[in-house]
């Protein structure tokens, strides 16, 4: 109980910055619930006055008043709508907004455990929970509650015998209201489960829809989202009966009460000399007294339901976020070396090390390799050098000094970093290869556009460099994609250049001519890796052979290291893999 509450404690300062507007709507709130009492108390004079005495001064003066009665109070209902929406969207706005930056800054080891599919669905189906909660229950608490009061005083001054009577029957509504609520709890978790599932399953098969037709399986994948589908079915279906059961009760107290109201009212009435009018006017106040009665019995559920969703969104905001390292070391202006020192690094400790030992040094002005066969560890090397993860033991040093002990901002600003996955944002070409700098201008995309011979094929797009990455998804190939990210590199010239499998989906000729650019040609001896400290991680041979050093990894060590010529002589793994690529 004391967790619920908390979770909807968290949810106060998000609203006091907009506490001007929530006074508004209680203002509207208060005078819409006033008017509701006064309907209530009309059907007094409107029956005495009109129907008994027939007096033709009240039947003028009485519909115009309802009529005066509904006009302003729907204008205070419209007031108390938008505020309680305004207050509402602007909540949930921030809210997303901290979930998404929570996400970004996440470290990401952390990433790696949460499926993209359950990120997606805290950040939309669990915020549009908390939307339907904060609405409902701002206006349950607000205006339910004050109309409740309102309709109370006026039963209670009517007839007060009679609304004793009534209110009896309250408590035999809360308790069976209070046990559904908690079972909407459980099932609302159980719902929110089964829709990450389905989110993560979508991101998933989507995504590789072209593998799901190369391999005829579209009927499999069909299935077990039928089966996903299901599943989630159920926990809806599970929690339309509880919110189904909760109104259907609520209706049989309410038609309890209305009966005993007849009863012991016309007894009065017919006994007591008690006028229709007092009993109908009553009985009004008690009918309309149905409605926010109800809706607060809907308010258990909602609130069980956001308590859920909050739980999951604040595990978001409350954790762990990258460490920037604000007051930490500034990197040096001049960077003239990287050392990998002694490293032993694991994903699970419990399987082993995946890098066991590793010694690398890397000069300004010369490039190194790093080769091996798939699983040896090279991507691996290349994510700790930008901290994305680090090591359990040893150090990677930059001028000597640990990169730990530097700006995570500015250790990651000296990196031009170009991963093997090719991945674009959905935004312009031009967008896509100044990330990262958007500070530079035209001249300069263009320029490493060029160097990155990624020019003329752009130029050749719709809107060339303004062309919607999208748009031109299924135009764009492997290696037209893969040059607009080394274009990036180029614009970036940061002194340290890391390339994980960069030209693994160039041709043969489109790869000459990125090595070309890598490391000059005669005509243009300029090349990105020219003074600066380059480490290149290739399984094409042909990407690394004008490299300085080579460092050949085999199950997490480094077996064999030297330049193409020497590697050659050893007659080991890379000579094995050269024959090998040459044969092929």
């Amino acid at each position: 109980m004391r967790k619920d509450f908390n979770i909807l404690k968290r949810l106060v300062p998000y609203i006091l910055p907009y506490k001007k507007r929530l006074i508004l709507a209680m203002i509207s709130m208060a005078i819409v619930s006033v008017l509701t009492g006064l309907l209530a108390y009309v059907v007094k004079p409107l029956i005495n006055n009109i129907f008994i005495t027939k007096s033709y001064e009240d039947l003028l003066l009485i519909p115009i008043l309802v009529m005066a009665i509904f006009v302003v109070k729907n204008i205070f209902y419209y007031a108390e709508f938008y505020y309680i929406g305004n207050v509402g969207q602007n909540i949930i706005r921030t809210l997303r907004d901290e979930v998404y930056s929570a996400i970004v800054k996440f470290p990401v080891p952390k990433l790696n455990k949460i499926p993209t599919g359950v990120l997606i669905a805290r950040i939309t189906y669990d915020i549009n929970i908390i939307q339907r909660t904060v609405s409902d229950s701002v206006s349950a608490v607000m205006k339910d509650i004050l109309t409740i009061l309102v309709l109370i005083v006026v039963v209670f001054y009517m007839d007060f015998y009679l609304a004793v009577v009534v209110f009896v029957l309250f408590p035999v509504v809360i308790i069976p209201v209070t046990l559904l609520g908690k079972k909407a709890r459980k099932t609302s978790t159980d719902t929110q489960t089964e829709m990450g599932n389905i989110t993560k399953f979508l991101d998933e098969t989507i995504s590789s829809l072209r593998t799901v037709k190369a391999y005829n399986m579209e009927e499999l994948e069909i299935s077990r989202f039928k089966k996903l589908s299901d599943n989630l079915y159920r926990f809806l279906m599970r929690m339309t009966k509880i919110r189904g059961l909760t109104v259907p009760f609520v209706e049989l107290i309410g038609g309890v009460s209305v009966s005993l109201i007849i009863f012991v009212g016309g007894l009065q009435v017919i006994k007591f000399g008690y006028t229709p009018g007092n009993f109908f006017s009553f009985l009004t106040a008690i009918l309309l007294l149905y409605e926010p009665v109800k809706s607060l019995s809907r308010l258990n559920n909602s609130l069980q339901e956001g308590i859920a969703a909050g739980t999951r969104i604040f595990e978001i905001i409350d954790g762990e976020s990258e460490k920037m390292g604000a007051h930490q070391r500034s990197l040096p202006e001049e960077i003239s070396s990287l050392e990998i020192r002694n490293l032993y690094f694991s994903y699970d400790k419990s399987k082993g090390y995946d890098l066991k030992n590793i010694n690398i040094k890397a000069l300004k002005g010369k490039t190194i390799a790093i080769v091996g066969y798939s699983g040896a560890g090279k991507s691996t090397i290349s994510m700790l050098i930008p901290r994305f993860y680090d090591p359990d033991s040893g150090e990677i040093l930059v001028n000597g000094i640990n990169i730990r002990e530097f700006n995570l901002k500015d250790l990651r600003n000296s990196i031009s970093y170009v991963s093997q996955q090719v991945i674009l944002f959905n935004e312009s070409i031009r967008f896509n290869i100044a990330y990262g700098s958007f500070s530079k201008d035209m001249k300069d995309i263009i320029k490493a556009s060029e160097f990155a011979f990624a020019h003329d094929f752009i130029m050749k797009l719709p809107n060339g460099y303004d062309t919607i990455v999208d748009e031109a998804g299924l135009r764009l190939s492997g290696g037209e994609k893969q040059r607009i990210l080394i274009a990036r590199a180029f614009l970036k010239n940061a002194p340290i250049i890391v390339l994980d499998e960069a030209t693994s989906s160039l041709d043969s000729e489109s790869e000459k001519e990125i090595q070309g650019a890598l490391f000059g040609t005669d005509e243009n001896p300029y090349g990105l890796c020219q003074n600066k400290i380059a480490i290149i991680i290739a399984h094409r041979l042909s990407t690394v052979k004008r490299a300085d050093t080579i460092y050949v990894l085999d199950n997490g060590e480094i077996v064999e290291s030297g330049n193409h010529e020497e590697l050659i002589e050893v007659n080991g793994i890379y000579k094995n893999l050269l024959i090998k690529q040459m044969g092929n």
